[in-house]
């Protein structure tokens, strides 16, 4: 099974037609309803979760409770305290060049937008998601520290109201810190709410977009799939050295919807070591045995 040869693309989505596929219930959530009974799947991530979204059965699990790195998954829960904190997404911000200068010093994953040129929230949202741009992530906290308002006090908040029972964020974009952590029960809460928003399905199914200044912005998120009954419609990947390889992934299988989430895939990029894509596809060979 490691042996897979993958065929990783940009993620291409109609979004006329996943946006319907990933609207789900999240009233009837019930994490707890756990079908693996004790199996686990030959994966190369330390953690892993596979979720049924028909009925939120967890149907694979390994070390789902356990506090892990979120790296730029970290980005799903900047986006998702931005909705529902703010309505009016055409407000504006910009970030500067002494941020810009901080984040080449930390070897950030950026969109490379214009130091102090204003977007709107809409496209920092997509430019904070698609490229893991964290140069669109204090943008946003640049944003907030307008109108007197902690950005990552928020985060934490709405985290509590999740019902998030072990995470503790210090930052919107996901450098790493030791204090900076999550597991993915929590990380699962964060991507459901998600869900509820249209732009925020639009956002995680997009797999292109042009900013308002013209700069191209893609997806992370890659395409591995065996056949057409296969798609990944959407989701986000992270990384550092620290927390290694992670993805969380939204796909299509015979119809059914399912959410992959893995984590701590130590995978070399150098060496096209792309074992968190490989992962995905391994739960779909498990899923069609």
């Amino acid at each position: 099974m490691k042996k897979i040869i993958l065929l990783i693309f940009t993620l291409c989505i109609l979004c006329s037609c996943t946006q319907r596929d990933l609207k789900v219930d999240t009233s009837t959530i019930n994490v707890f309803d756990d079908l693996t009974n004790g199996e686990e799947l030959d994966l190369h991530a330390g953690e892993y979760m596979v979720i049924d979204m028909s009925d939120f059965d967890i149907l694979y699990a390994k070390d789902n409770d356990k506090r892990m790195y979120p790296a730029s998954l970290t980005k799903l829960l900047t986006m998702d305290t931005v909705l529902n904190l703010t309505s009016n997404l055409q407000e504006v911000s910009y970030y500067t060049k002494e941020q810009y200068r901080y984040l080449v010093e930390e070897d950030a994953s950026m969109a490379y937008l214009q130091r102090e040129y204003f977007y709107s929230l809409y496209d920092l949202l997509y430019a904070l998601i698609l490229p893991s741009g964290a140069d669109a992530a204090l943008a946003i906290e640049n944003f907030y520290d307008s109108y007197g308002i902690d950005l990552i006090e928020e985060m934490n908040l709405q985290a509590q109201r999740l019902g998030c029972k072990d995470s503790h964020f210090v930052n919107s974009t996901g450098l790493h810190d030791d204090d900076h952590y999550t597991t993915l029960d929590d990380l699962f809460l964060v991507v459901m709410d998600l869900l509820k928003f249209e732009e925020g399905r639009e956002i995680l199914q997009a797999s292109y977009r042009y900013l308002e200044d013209g700069t191209l912005v893609r997806s992370t998120i890659g395409l591995t799939y065996r056949d057409m009954d296969f798609k990944v419609l959407g989701g986000k990947t992270g990384y550092t050295p620290e927390s290694g390889q992670s993805i969380i992934a939204l796909c299509k299988n015979k119809g059914k919807s399912y959410l992959v989430m893995a984590a701590n895939a130590y995978g070399k990029y150098a060496l096209n070591q792309y074992w968190h894509y490989e992962d995905v596809i391994s739960v779909f060979d498990y899923l069609n045995q």
